[in-house]
């Protein structure tokens, strides 16, 4: 279905997913609202669309952010969360902050952190650390700091997954799927095993979207690993929106402790339906430069 915000139309979900053999039912009009606060990261990812990308120069619109979550209230659009993203928010800490103390005076609370950098760095774990989060998102591409080290290109400290003071239960992490990598049940079952000895409740894993060479050449298909082999891996349900995009949920269980794990099988990368973008200037439905709603 489409709405109007701040006179132009955007695409809202009227129905939720496909669950198993059930039809998707009616849901209430919802969006998810990213706040892109700076280009810039300080990884050097090879599969990263937005590699070789500098900060965000221009002055972050505070005022603009709060008239947009405004508006959406003012229209009766629910706000699943604000997702504060980048490039990696931990070079921006300042930006970050101010976000958070303006959510305060909102009474906006239904704010998510996705880190870029694993909360692997001193700011990036610092800024974990807030008590304004309801949750957290890092990147978690292997179980070797070496290797790590080269996936990134920056270097991982030696007390890198020492998670102090950070609120662990509302944290999830995101593992790509790359070929020399992460890409055999035997490997997936590795970084399962790493991700609770971290404490870690959540992990997923991702399909390299094909936006560059390097991940048309490292791409691996959900369908090359045999999930099944992997010892006390259960699945338990998936979901789907037709072509646009699949998810699977499991469960691991190792040694008595257990862990949430999320697949997401494909995704088409121009759906942009119910997702909105802030970069601190302009409002897009969706992540293109074409499409200026605000």
């Amino acid at each position: 279905m489409e709405v109007r915000l701040f006179d132009n139309r955007i695409s809202i979900k009227s129905r939720g997913c496909n669950h198993g053999s059930q039809r998707p039912t009616w849901i209430p009009p919802a969006v998810n609202l990213f706040v892109k606060v700076t280009n810039g990261c300080n990884a050097h990812c090879t599969f990263c669309s937005n590699a070789g990308c500098g900060s965000i120069n221009a002055e972050f619109d505070y005022d603009k952010l709060w008239r947009i979550v405004d508006e959406l209230r003012a229209n009766k659009i629910l706000i699943n969360r604000v997702n504060i993203t980048g490039g990696e928010p931990a070079t921006v800490p300042d930006i970050v902050n101010c976000i958070l103390e303006h959510a305060s005076v909102k009474r906006y609370r239904d704010i998510h952190l996705h880190l870029n950098t694993t909360g692997l760095l001193p700011v990036s774990q610092a800024l974990m650390r807030h008590h304004r989060w309801n949750s957290i998102s890092m990147s978690l591409h292997h179980y070797d700091k070496d290797i790590l080290s080269a996936i990134y290109g920056t270097k991982i400290l030696k007390d890198a997954f020492c998670f102090n003071g950070v609120n662990m239960n509302i944290v999830n992490a995101s593992c790509n799927l790359i070929r020399g990598y992460i890409d055999n049940p035997t490997e997936v079952e590795k970084i399962l095993r790493f991700a609770i000895s971290l404490g870690l409740p959540r992990l997923g894993f991702v399909a390299l979207m094909k936006v560059n060479d390097y991940c048309r050449e490292h791409y691996v298909d959900f369908d090359e690993i045999d999930f099944e082999t992997i010892p006390h891996l259960y699945f338990t349900e998936s979901r789907n929106r037709g072509a646009n995009c699949k998810c699977s949920n499991y469960l691991y269980n190792h040694n008595g402790r257990i862990l949430e794990v999320y697949m997401r099988n494909y995704v088409n990368p121009n759906y942009c339906e119910s997702s909105l973008m802030f970069d601190g200037q302009y409002l897009r439905q969706g992540f293109h430069d074409d499409n200026i709603i605000y």
